[in-house]
């Protein structure tokens, strides 16, 4: 796949005063950062004064990719770091993912599908400069050399900055398939570089989604159904002071006024009657879906003898509630429509389908619709959602004025697109010696692809459903996975991690069980399954080291284990945990990773460190009730996230491979509640069986 991106980036010039301007056949998500906060139609930029301005591909909500990004660019470009910019672009079609798929961040694919491209888009530029130096001096360009920022001749010591050269570099055709660098001459990739975006999130310049204001712009609060496909029935009566109207939206209303706490605060005192909707409880869908353990799957996956596993000696069940993604920045949106355009500000990890629904509510083609995708504050598969975008814009066509919508936490709370709970049950038959001969993994779920891409659901398979369980690495000769599928109560999401957080539990506990049963070692255990898997082996060793596995624990405490693949990045993680009077402790982590060549160390240490608190949170304290077809938990009150105080020490290695890059946005959630599981076992002697484990 890697070894046919180069063929697949189609680049064309565009000369214009005196900037270098390259548009390419990539990808690019998000939203310009220049002075006039206007969106870019081209994806590497260098203005007369040499500042080189990238644009990046995805949308950017704290995992790096406005730095790991540029730095692919500017590593071929030759570019001076210090006068490197980042740019985030609208939603078009020169920016979707390689092979004219539609314009999304997720799966930890950035780095993945744009390793090769983005390193060309820089390569192209810096053949493209060489030649219009060569060609100001009247040498060949074969005699010509770049230093970062600029072109030599060093046969006659003559010099030429980037932005001397950058309107005759426009005018240009740029190479088809331009050479890259041997990573030996690498210096910027593998280095930890400044942040791009590091000042201004700092010093609080950084514009997200909600701090956006437009000239006129009205603010909305909003509300809809506690139960999902209920209808407001507001009261009728004059408008409060400061309200400009409140309308009805999709299975709810909003209230439009100059000020967002204006129209909150009228929101509030509003009286709304509500008809309908989904009734259901948790407790209710618990049973449903442990039911549907005991119905056959369709087939996701089948190794050797499909028909091995029936008369399974050992078998375990494990139970994952709904989840909420819990962003620190709510669900916000903002509208213009204006001379038969509409244009959309919002931070989202889908900008096409983002474009095709505002489009249908304005009334307007594709082409009049503009996505300014923004800065968000946190993501974590939340922002392919899209109602904000449905309200903004339908509040915006009413009113003829900018309007930007503002979820209240309660709202978002109420209203979010959950982590589908899940069922898993894992049966194996076993040799003499304790090991799997045969195993059925079975998981009951709703659809992810279902409801927000059915385009993608085929014959009852969901392939997003069984994460975890299709790429189970053990050397197991007859492996079958199995998919049921269940009805959705609510509408349910995509979530870091997606089901690998829950699905990689049930397995590893399956597999620390069986080897207790068979009196072994869970690492020795593991290890004689993964003899054919030298990646998994190779963290599984190193994070053996790091954590002293075997030799002494403090009193008190226990340690465990898990080891797993994710988006293609390979994991094993140590954890160490004790009980107190609060319940779980967890006093350490250590993970060792091979996510193939590393971009940039430090973010690839702070996605996994981010990674293991999010998913620790997720194991250990996180769960979405409900009562009547309505969530129980509305606030942080009563969705209680990991704290500060309550993080272990987390030490994380980094194995370089050489292998093709793949993202670790996801990589450290799934082994970490796993990992405490398999200790949980070895303190108490009690196996779990849900999450949240405590």
């Amino acid at each position: 796949m890697a070894a046919g991106f180069g063929r697949r980036v189609a680049m064309r010039a565009v000369a214009g005063g005196s900037l270098l301007t390259l548009r390419f056949a990539l990808p690019a998500s998000a939203q310009a950062d220049t002075a006039s906060g206007g969106a870019l139609n081209a994806f590497l930029r260098i203005d007369a004064d040499g500042i080189t301005t990238i644009q990046v591909p995805h949308l950017e909500m704290g995992q790096g990719v406005a730095t790991s990004l540029p730095m692919l660019v500017a590593e071929e470009l030759d570019a001076e770091w210090q006068k490197v910019r980042f740019a985030l672009a609208p939603a078009g079609e020169a920016f979707k993912r390689p092979g004219g798929k539609r314009q999304m961040t997720g799966a930890a694919l950035s780095i993945t599908e744009r390793f090769l491209p983005m390193r060309q888009a820089g390569a192209a530029a810096r053949d493209m400069l060489l030649r219009a130096a060569a060609a100001r001096w009247g040498v060949a360009p074969a005699e010509c050399s770049t230093e970062p920022g600029a072109v030599l001749h060093p046969a006659s010591g003559r010099r030429l900055p980037y932005g001397d050269l950058a309107a005759e570099a426009g005018r240009l055709t740029p190479p088809a398939d331009p050479p890259l660098k041997n990573s030996a001459d690498f210096r910027l990739i593998g280095r930890s570089m400044r942040s791009l975006d590091a000042a201004i999130k700092v010093n609080g310049s950084a514009i997200y989604g909600m701090d956006l204001r437009l000239p006129g712009m009205l603010c909305a609060a909003v509300k809809r159904s506690p139960a999902h496909g209920g209808r407001a029935v507001p009261p009728p009566g004059p408008l409060p002071p400061g309200v400009h109207a409140i309308l009805p939206i999709p299975n709810g209303i909003a209230v439009v006024a100059d000020r967002h706490w204006t129209a909150k605060r009228a929101l509030a005192a509003i009286d709304i009657a509500w008809e309908g909707g989904a009734v259901f409880d948790d407790a209710g869908l618990e049973r449903t879906l442990r039911a549907g353990l005991d119905r056959p799957g369709v087939e996701m996956r089948q190794d050797g003898d499909a028909s091995a596993h029936e008369g399974a000696t050992v078998t375990a069940d494990f139970y994952a509630p709904l989840l909420h993604h819990a962003c620190m920045e709510v669900p916000n949106c903002t509208a213009r429509i204006a001379d038969g355009h509409c244009e959309v500000w919002i931070g989202t990890q889908e900008q096409t389908y983002a474009r095709t629904l505002a489009a249908e509510v304005a009334g307007l083609p594709e082409d009049r619709v503009t996505i300014h995708t923004m800065l968000a504050g946190g993501g974590f598969g939340r922002r392919y959602e899209r109602d904000e975008i449905v309200q903004a814009v339908t509040l915006a066509k009413a009113l003829g004025r900018p309007v930007q919508v503002l979820w209240s936490r309660e709202e978002d709370f109420g209203q979010g697109y959950y982590r589908p709970a899940a069922a898993t049950r894992l049966s194996a038959k076993l040799d003499a010696q304790g090991y799997p001969v045969a195993l059925l993994a079975r998981t009951c779920t709703a659809s992810l692809l279902q409801r927000a891409f059915p385009q993608f659901f085929h014959n009852g398979k969901d392939g997003t459903s069984t994460y975890g369980l299709k790429e189970i690495a053990y050397a197991i000769p007859n492996l079958r996975v199995e998919f049921v599928l269940a009805e959705a109560p609510r509408p349910v999401g995509f979530m870091r991690a997606v089901s690998y957080q829950n699905n990689v539990a049930a397995v590893e506990l399956f597999i620390d069980g069986l080897a207790r049963r068979a009196g072994r070692d869970p690492v020795a255990y593991r290890r004689h399954l993964l003899r054919d898997q030298p990646r998994l082996l190779a963290v599984l060793d190193r994070v053996v080291a790091m954590s002293g596995w075997g030799g002494a624990v403090p009193e008190g405490r226990a340690r465990g284990v898990a080891v797993h693949e994710c988006d293609g990045a390979h994991v094993a993680q140590v954890a160490e945990v004790s009980r107190g009077p609060q319940g779980i402790v967890v006093h350490r982590v250590w993970a060792a990773v091979d996510c193939g060549r590393i971009i940039h160390p430090d973010h690839a240490r702070a996605q996994m460190e981010g990674a293991i608190i999010f998913g620790l949170s997720n194991a250990l304290r996180e769960v979405i009730t409900v009562r009547g077809g309505a969530v129980v938990e509305t606030n942080f009150d009563a969705y209680p996230l990991l704290r500060l105080a309550d993080a272990p020490a987390i030490e994380v290695a980094l194995i370089d491979s050489g292998e093709h890059p793949v993202g670790l946005g996801e990589a450290g959630v799934p082994g970490v509640g796993a990992a405490v599981a398999t200790a949980l076992v070895s303190l108490t002697g009690v196996v779990p069986v849900r999450m949240p484990l405590a």
